[in-house]
């Protein structure tokens, strides 16, 4: 009997010795940015890692890897613990694009959503000496030209897809003519040398107030706030033609539910804060957010949507 009490003595006092496991996160969280730091997806990430920061109890860590169009930084986020310590900073080409374009050591399915942060909506902009002065006219114009350029940022850009998918909505066999991003492409449409592109809002904004290009159209479900005064190109005669980089926070797939539920309302809420509404419409960003759920659902729109135009025009890297 007493050896028997000395037993669960023992056996008590060595489960009481055993750590609880500690509430998450109970040590710094990182956002991986599969970009140089500078840039419009590397300002969002330090926003938010600076406003969730104090929500959390922690402290949040940017960390640029890039590399690969994103690939490099993407990847070594898909191949990480799902423990809600590794996140990335996920974006229209490195989920919604590049998976059908390039062979990728991960998948979209690699990822869990947390929520979207922002979106930048995309306008169809044309040289100003075409003889158009709206959508339907441009259609009609380009119909009836022997030969249209198309300026893009760049082979599987967004800015080159869109290209693709107003050919095949609108019928049109505009040539895609490359440049090593988008600001070579907006001073080639200014100087003629092409003829319309589909170009994110902020860069094209002063070449429109300046009418060094004519704006035919704006590419989202409902004007923007951006932009108010700007048609989208759905009211133009052009239902469905949707183009917006979207950028968002994702973790590996296994990451605990109430773990990605906490993240996401830390952010969403940060989201809704005024002076952080107003450092991302300054970038030309438009601010989201929003549960796992609804940015789960919007990727996924987004990957169809692309693969469809990559798989119908045959568009494949080099």
């Amino acid at each position: 009997m007493l050896r028997r009490f000395a037993l669960a003595a023992l056996l008590s006092s060595s489960l009481l010795a055993v750590p609880a496991l500690a509430e998450y996160p109970d040590k710094p969280i990182h956002i991986v940015v599969p970009f140089a730091p500078g840039g419009s997806v590397d300002i969002m990430a330090r926003l938010i890692a600076e406003k969730i920061a104090q929500p959390m109890g922690q402290s949040v860590i940017v960390d640029n890897k890039p590399g690969g169009g994103s690939a490099v930084g993407t990847e070594f986020v898909a191949h990480s613990p799902a423990d809600g310590y590794t996140l990335l900073m996920g974006s229209t080409s490195s989920l919604s694009i590049n998976p059908s374009l390039q062979k990728l050591r991960y998948e979209v399915t690699d990822f869990a959503p947390i929520t979207l942060v922002a979106s930048v909506p995309h306008v169809l902009v044309i040289n100003p000496k075409i003889p158009a002065r709206n959508l339907r006219e441009f259609i009609a114009w380009a119909k009836a030209s022997p030969k249209v350029n198309y300026g893009s940022a760049g082979p599987g850009t967004p800015h080159h897809l869109a290209g693709v998918m107003l050919n095949q909505m609108a019928g049109l066999k505009v040539v895609d003519i490359p440049y090593k991003g988008t600001g070579p492409a907006l001073v080639d449409l200014v100087g003629g040398q092409v003829d319309v592109m589909s170009v994110d809002l902020p860069p094209a904004v002063p070449f429109i107030s300046s009418n060094k290009v004519r704006v035919l159209g704006i590419a989202t479900n409902a004007r923007s706030p951006l932009a108010p005064d700007i048609p989208t190109i759905s009211e133009e005669g052009l239902p469905g033609f949707v183009v917006t980089g979207w950028y968002g926070v994702v973790a590996p797939a296994a990451v605990p539910k109430d773990i990605a539920e906490k993240l996401g309302k830390a952010i969403s809420d940060a989201l809704a804060q005024p002076d952080t509404r107003e450092k991302l419409l300054k970038i030309g960003a438009t601010p989201e957010g929003g549960t796992p759920q609804a940015f789960g659902e919007h990727m996924q729109r987004e990957y169809a949507k692309w693969a469809k135009v990559i798989k119908d025009g045959n568009i494949k890297l080099e």
